[in-house]
């Protein structure tokens, strides 16, 4: 039985040599085991998979991606949808629209005319309400009576609070709008004068140029500060958003009325990842570099209570590299933040970030995301290229999937995948509310049968649903994977390891009483191989797992 079991093993091995190009590369026990979404950007479709990839509920619309999308707790899917209209830029969305379990529309929110443009995210609150991240036109001579030096048409951002009514629309409870909250020191006869560096929690008019594709009134867009991303914190009752031309993360105070978040209380509360935006630093003290997403991280993570981002690396020194990114933000007890005398906002150092050292091959020059997951892990969004993937505290990847769908359909196995891009992504524990009294049943993953022969590593909370027969053979782990020098291979029991490469050329053995065993494969070709674990007095028992050697 295990020779045989081993036979397909290395069948399949050889098999994804010559083809695996899409769907889950890497399943291990160390990811957190639980439901993906999958939402192509050029589609209109989004799936919600299982760590093999198998599709357990697809979600249709008329229109494609327009930004982010989530599962509610009663099972909906809330998704941003892309629309035309007066405005016309990166990340725009205009529509959003909430589908029950079964695909029907419940609810849609069209926000997009003349004056302002949803866009890239918005957030669902706790009580029910959106919070929903737009552009508003500011006319040339809007810009000039701000002070803006060479002005010209500008959207700025807005934020505003909806309560859903109905199947459509809703009421406006709450705004915010970064025009409220500016700072000029051109001309001292204009309103908001005065030095940036003394006004830290007002923003430039004059930084930052204004960006590309078409709008209203003029052949060049209007996008000034380009926010991608919203986040709400309920305990705090804040709200961060990513600039991605400011390059900085902003926090706003939600404990307001719209009135007071048109004056002082709804200045900038805290804002990070340039200095040069607000005259406390130059271009060596910028730190971001197009960011996306900014996520508060939630009690029982390792990093909880500190801010983590997408640092796209668009334009880093010495790199064009992603990372990863965590800090803890000043935070005092009366929910203000940190600020002394001239210096810019704090801390100087990450407390966590992915990888260590940048590295090339993880990049992506726009959209992605992050998401902490409960097992202190984390799940990351490569955007573009549609590449999903979880890495532990350590660094070590644990899942990797690539998108097979993009904007001409899906590809099989052993085909590349054309504009695959994934805006972002979120995944829910088998736990999570919406999925009770759902039918999780999967089906086969988009790209076809699985040849590889996947296998789920449930939860300890769901392990009873596992047969006699799956909880036989012992558990494996190899890290890291991929390995370039050194790989270490673990398991609870002792017994033989056995590594085979791929033509099925047994390329190391060692029995072993100890839970560790590691392999010098520094001198190993790259490529795929299958480490195999034949546990001691169990000569039915074998697990096997794929290892991938990068040089």
């Amino acid at each position: 039985m295990k020779h045989l079991l081993l036979s397909l093993a290395l069948f399949a091995l050889q098999g994804g040599i010559q083809g695996q190009t899409v769907g889950t590369l890497l399943n291990t026990e160390l990811a957190f085991d639980g439901y993906t979404l999958v939402d192509p950007m050029g589609t209109g479709n989004t799936h919600l998979i299982n760590n093999c990839g198998e599709v357990i509920n697809t979600w249709t619309s008329d229109f494609n991606s327009g930004g982010a999308c989530y599962l509610l707790e009663d099972g909906s899917l809330a998704r941003g949808c892309k629309v035309n209209g007066a405005f016309a830029g990166g990340g725009i969305g205009g529509r959003l629209e909430r589908k029950n379990w079964d695909d029907e529309l419940i609810w849609a929110l069209d926000w997009a005319d003349d004056e302002h443009h949803h866009h890239h995210d918005f957030a669902w609150m706790p009580n029910g309400h959106i919070l929903v991240l737009a552009w508003e036109l500011k006319t040339n001579e809007e810009a000039a009576a701000a002070g803006r030096v060479n002005p010209q048409l500008m959207w700025p951002e807005s934020i505003t609070e909806i309560a859903p009514e109905g199947s459509e629309g809703g009421t406006v409870v709450w705004e915010w709008h970064a025009w409220d909250h500016l700072v000029q020191n051109v001309d001292a006869s204009l309103p908001h004068f005065g030095e940036p560096a003394d006004h830290p929690h007002r923003l430039d008019v004059n930084f930052a140029n204004v960006g590309g594709g078409g709008g209203p009134g003029s052949a060049n867009s209007g996008d000034w500060m380009h926010a991608n991303a919203v986040n709400y914190n309920p305990t705090l009752d804040q709200i961060a958003i990513s600039a991605r031309r400011f390059k900085e993360i902003w926090i706003i105070d939600h404990g307001t009325t719209t009135e007071e978040a048109a004056g002082p209380a709804g200045d900038i509360l805290y804002r990070y990842g340039n200095p040069e935006a607000y005259g406390r630093g130059d271009a060596e003290d910028q730190v971001f570099f197009g960011q996306h997403d900014v996520q508060w991280i939630p009690e029982g993570h390792p990093q909880e209570g500190a801010l983590v981002i997408y640092n796209n690396g668009a334009g880093r020194p010495g790199c064009e590299c992603s990372t990863i990114d965590v800090w803890p933000p000043p935070l005092l007890k009366d929910g203000s933040y940190a600020l002394e005398g001239d210096a810019p906002f704090g801390p100087e150092t990450w407390s966590w970030t992915y990888p260590s050292t940048p590295n090339p091959g993880f990049f992506s020059s726009n959209i992605s995301g992050v998401q902490p997951q409960p097992n202190g892990n984390f799940l990351i969004c490569q955007g573009a290229g549609g590449r999903l993937f979880e890495v532990t505290q350590e660094g070590d990847m644990v899942w990797e999937y690539i998108n097979p769908e993009g904007n001409f359909g899906v590809v099989s196995q052993g085909n590349n995948p054309q504009q695959n891009n994934v805006f972002r992504t979120y995944r829910y524990g088998p736990s999570f509310p919406g999925f009770e009294g759902r039918d999780m049943t999967p089906s086969e993953p988009l790209e076809g049968p699985d040849v590889w022969g996947c296998e789920l590593h449930p939860s300890q909370d769901s392990t009873s649903a596992l047969g006699p027969a799956l909880q036989a053979s012992p558990a494996i782990q190899a890290f890291p994977n991929p390995a370039t020098s050194r790989l270490t291979l673990s398991t609870p029991q002792p017994g033989t390891w056995e590594i085979y490469n791929n033509t099925g050329q047994l390329v190391f053995t060692r029995t072993t009483h100890h839970s560790s065993t590691f392999v010098d494969c520094a001198s190993w070709p790259e490529g795929l191989y299958v480490a195999a674990f034949h546990p001691r007095r169990n000569d039915f028992a074998l697990s096997t797992l794929k290892v991938s050697i990068s040089h």
